[in-house]
């Protein structure tokens, strides 16, 4: 007697689940399959940061940066040769304090800027 009543709630407990878990997987959003697809057409700097905000004098710290769909990178002022990359990092030793800005320029040549500061502590 007590088989078939084992049975029946574990087909209605499936049933459930299944409707369930189907519900869940419709409210989920679409994975996007291209992780740059949210940057498709336009020109965007999408981190420039040092390691270290504040040195002391005659140190080092490094700056880094990516952008995406950029044909032209330059870093003013000119420290180092900077190109189109995701993720680039170099070192800088400013002697006193610098405002960098990374400027990307795509090829219908649109522009995006960023800036930081290393600071030197005297």
């Amino acid at each position: 007697m007590w088989i078939p009543v084992l049975v029946t709630a574990l087909y209605v407990g499936w049933v459930l689940w299944q409707r369930h878990a189907s519900q869940i997987a419709a409210a989920r959003p679409p994975v996007a399959t291209d992780p740059l697809a949210k940057y498709s057409g336009h020109v965007e700097i999408v981190q420039f940061y040092s390691s270290n905000g504040i040195i002391a004098p005659g140190g080092k710290t490094q700056v880094c940066y990516g952008v995406v769909n950029a044909k032209e990178v330059r870093l003013d002022p000119p420290v180092e040769k900077v190109w189109p990359s995701m993720s680039r990092c170099f070192d800088v030793m400013p002697a006193k304090t610098t405002h960098y800005t990374l400027t990307a320029e795509s090829a219908d040549h649109k522009s995006a800027t960023a800036s930081l500061d290393i600071v030197v502590q005297r």
